[in-house]
């Protein structure tokens, strides 16, 4: 239910629906267009918005969908349902326009073999195409529109007669009109012409009783009449016969034809409603780009989350003198179901107001809003609105009288799925009565469980609101130092009139304003410097928040941070004193055995015993000396051991080398580079393949089964192992995901409405599959609004190498609305 009559000319959607009537192409689309209607179904709501949803991005996306003008079809449809009608070739022009539009429709949603529409190309699978009435037809009709002469027999027999005869009359008529010119009596410019269905000679009127024939006609001037020479006269007779002889074939052939399509009435109403359907749909999504629309969650319980909210009629004015609209983010749920707006006059209250309305009544109606992304609106039984003056002399009511029969209805028909929108709630009569009478309503409303937008000025209803649970105050914001609005609302807090500061801005004299803050008292003026101070405060207590908040992130990042690298030393230091100890056994094992090895030549040498004696004890103080500095000093170890072993490997490279020059023939490969058999991975990918064949910038790349031609800088290396464990893990269904992937994959994305965070995770993840399905261009739909999104989204791709170029797309398909990414 919506409440009042006139609802869509107070909000403005009056405007939109011409909107979209403006953008439909045939009379019938048009004549949907005044069927938009309001409903609480979800799934009728769910599958509108889906049907426009995938237009947007056809119209973003695509630019083969065939768009054409089409006739209206009703009379045609209602011609065949009577017997003995008969269709004119006008007629058939039309249908054969249709069927031209339908099975152009139909071929382009078949082609949507990624199901990218499902929706919409639902509309189009239990369709059945009369391939017969085309051909018949194309068969009767040329292409210019007439009926053809192999249209039947006797047609074509009766068009060759009447071709004969009428090149007899011309030569006839031509010689005539030769001698006719020897005396003077016509002019040498002018020729036969046909009046009256007749071939006639244009004879100056001074002439005409020379000449021996009929007078059809004499021009305005009366200076030149027209003249059927008697030598013609029994030929155009016969021209005459033949072209009625040629109407009545023509009529039969065209009855024939009506009783053909008689049968096909059904298909053909339902490929009427399919273009008629599809234009509708079509005009929607066009003015819902033009606002930058998108389609928002949907709940089917009554509530609102509404994120950077823009009112579209206010958008697309401020966009027209190239000005910025500041959007409006609001909550209603079950804990806070009454919003209370307050705050200075052209604060934006209204505007607010309207904005909650036109974007639930469009969301109800199936079309998309411009919200953003993160948005959940639900569904309402019934909107009742009370806004702007509606006296009536006519009913004897003056404005105040009305609202309250407005809200006499509210209280009688309100329920828990009821939206309520008022406007200056209370105005219109003595302030203390009016505000008394206001906050008993507001209470009584409440206790319903409704759900509403309030705007008002009257303090009773911002204290009702601070202390009644169901009910918040918000308030629209004022810049204090310049005394301007900045129209953004905020909730929790009421908003202030700022009446006396305005007045002190505009400039009324010192006098006035002091007698003002008497008169109003000390109390009223408190309440106002609380309300600011209050805001003020929250403000303040805001942003410290956020600075905490961030700074309570930043800390945890490196917190953790810290302790990753910290388990990382504690893992390296553990692993690094395990193979110090290792090897510092190993060699003193391998000590062990040069001094056994010394001692038993000294043996074999028949040496003096006290000096072996001393030889093996120094040997033993040097084994106990290592010992001890291996456990003391892990570092000088390591180092040691470090040294070793670079040593060891400059041996077996100087093996390697003199094994090498024994050899007479031998090839150097360059091991830091991608050759012939390496194992490599696509730069920033997990899946690793072997390289079959080199080029001279691109690599030939066995990923399981299926070979791909790669850009060699678009490569790394990767070990033998590596390239194992990754086979094992990998190898059954390699090939199987790639193939899935570049099939499933879509080059293009939606954005419109994310966080620039949000966006470039997505972008992130786009580029990077697109990098390694080799694709080359993508398609990024951001809207274009103020223009922030799009430059970091620009900024963002500038700094991935991959990326080759970014540009608008054409101005016909989105232009700065979208962007075109060029890949390397």
């Amino acid at each position: 239910m919506i409440y009042p009559d006139n609802f869509e000319n107070k909000i403005g959607f009056d405007i939109i629906r011409s909107k979209i009537k403006a953008n439909c192409m045939g009379k019938t689309a048009k004549d949907l267009v005044d069927e938009i209607a309001f409903t609480n179904n979800i799934h009728l709501i769910e599958k509108s918005l889906n049907e426009v949803n995938e237009m947007i991005n056809i119209c973003n996306l695509k630019d083969n969908y065939p768009i054409n003008s089409y006739p209206e079809s009703y009379n045609l449809i209602s011609k065949l349902k009577v017997e003995g009608s008969c269709l004119t070739v006008s007629d058939l022009i039309d249908i054969r326009t249709i069927l031209d539009n339908s099975k152009s429709l139909i071929a382009f949603f078949k082609k949507d073999e990624k199901n990218e529409f499902p929706t919409l190309s639902s509309k189009t699978q239990n369709l059945v195409f009369p391939n017969y009435l085309a051909d018949r037809i194309d068969s009767v009709l040329s292409k210019n529109g007439t009926i053809k002469d192999n249209a039947s027999p006797t047609l074509k027999d009766i068009r060759k007669r009447l071709f004969e005869s009428q090149n007899s009359v011309s030569k006839s008529l031509n010689n005539i009109l030769g001698k006719i010119r020897d005396n003077g009596w016509v002019s040498r410019d002018l020729s036969a012409t046909i009046v009256n269905g007749r071939l006639v000679l244009p004879i100056e009127s001074t002439f005409k009783r020379k000449i021996d024939g009929l007078i059809h006609d004499e021009s305005a001037s009366g200076k030149t009449s027209y003249i059927e020479p008697r030598e013609v006269v029994e030929l155009n007779n016969v021209i005459r016969e033949l072209e009625f002889e040629e109407n009545r074939e023509i009529q039969k052939i065209l009855l024939e034809l009506t009783e053909d399509f008689r049968p096909y009435q059904g298909e053909l109403k339902a490929l009427s409603v399919l273009v008629s359907e599809l234009d509708l749909i079509r005009a929607k999504a066009i003015v819902s780009i033009s606002i930058e629309a998108i389609k928002p969650s949907i709940d089917k319980s009554p509530q609102l989350d509404v994120i950077r909210a823009k009112h579209p009629l206010l958008y697309l004015a401020l966009k027209k003198d190239h000005k910025e609209i500041v959007p409006t983010s609001f909550k209603l749920d079950s804990e806070n179901r009454i919003l209370l707006i307050s705050g200075p006059n052209a604060g934006g209250k209204s505007v607010s107001l309207k904005t909650v309305a036109l974007i639930s009544y469009m969301v109800q109606c199936g079309l998309p809003v411009p919200v953003g992304g993160q948005s959940l609106i639900g569904i309402f039984d019934k909107i009742f609105m009370d806004i702007g003056d509606q006296q009536s002399l006519e009913n004897d009511l003056s404005t105040y009288s009305s609202h309250l029969m407005n809200m006499k209805h509210f209280l009688k028909n309100a329920d828990d799925k009821t939206l309520i929108l008022i406007d200056e709630f209370g105005s219109g009569t003595d302030p203390v009565i009016g505000g008394t009478i206001a906050e008993a309503i507001l209470e009584e409303l409440n206790t319903k469980n409704c759900y509403g937008v309030i705007t008002t000025h009257y303090s009773n209803l911002k204290i009702l609101a601070s202390n009644t649970p169901g009910i918040q105050n918000a308030a629209m914001l004022i810049d204090q130092n310049k005394m301007e609005p900045t129209f953004l609302l905020e909730t929790g807090i009421p908003g202030s009139s700022y009446a006396i500061e305005i007045a002190q801005r505009i400039g009324l004299p010192q006098i006035i304003i002091d007698r003002t803050k008497d008169k109003a008292g000390s109390d009223q003026t408190n309440i106002d410097k609380f309300l600011r101070r209050v805001l003020r405060d929250k403000k303040y207590w805001e942003k410290k928040r956020q600075q905490i908040r961030i700074q309570e992130k930043k800390l945890e990042e490196i917190i953790d941070k810290n302790v990753m690298e910290l388990e990382t030393l504690k893992l390296k230091k553990k692993q690094i004193l395990e193979s110090a100890r290792k090897e510092s056994e190993q060699l003193l094992q391998d000590v062990n055995k040069k001094i056994e090895s010394t001692i038993r030549t000294i043996k074999e040498s028949n040496a003096d015993k006290d000096q072996t004696k001393i030889a093996r004890k120094e040997i033993e103080d040097f084994k106990s000396e290592f010992k001890e500095n291996s456990q003391n000093e892990n570092d000088e170890i390591a180092r040691k051991y470090e040294h070793y072993k670079r040593k060891q490997e400059e041996q077996k490279a100087r093996k390697a080398e003199k094994e090498k020059a024994k050899t007479l023939e031998f090839v150097t490969i360059d091991e830091t580079k991608i050759n012939i058999g390496s194992k490599v991975r696509i730069k920033g990918q997990e899946v690793v393949g072997e390289v079959t064949d080199i080029g001279d910038k691109n690599a030939v790349v066995s990923f399981g089964n299926m070979y791909s031609s790669i850009d060699m800088e678009k490569l790394e290396k990767v070990t033998e192992t590596e390239y194992k464990q990754q086979n094992r893990s990998a190898a059954a269904g390699l090939h199987f995901n790639y193939n899935e992937k570049v099939i499933n994959f879509k080059p293009y994305i939606d954005v419109r409405g994310d966080r620039v965070e949000e966006a470039v995770k997505k972008i992130t993840e786009l580029v990077d599959e697109a990098i390694m399905l080799d694709f080359k261009e993508l398609k990024i739909l951001h809207g274009k609004g103020n223009g922030v999104l799009r430059q970091y989204i620009r900024d963002y791709l500038r700094t991935i190498s991959q990326v080759q170029n970014c540009y608008d797309e054409d101005i016909r398909f989105g232009g700065g609305g979208i962007t075109i990414v060029k890949l390397k």
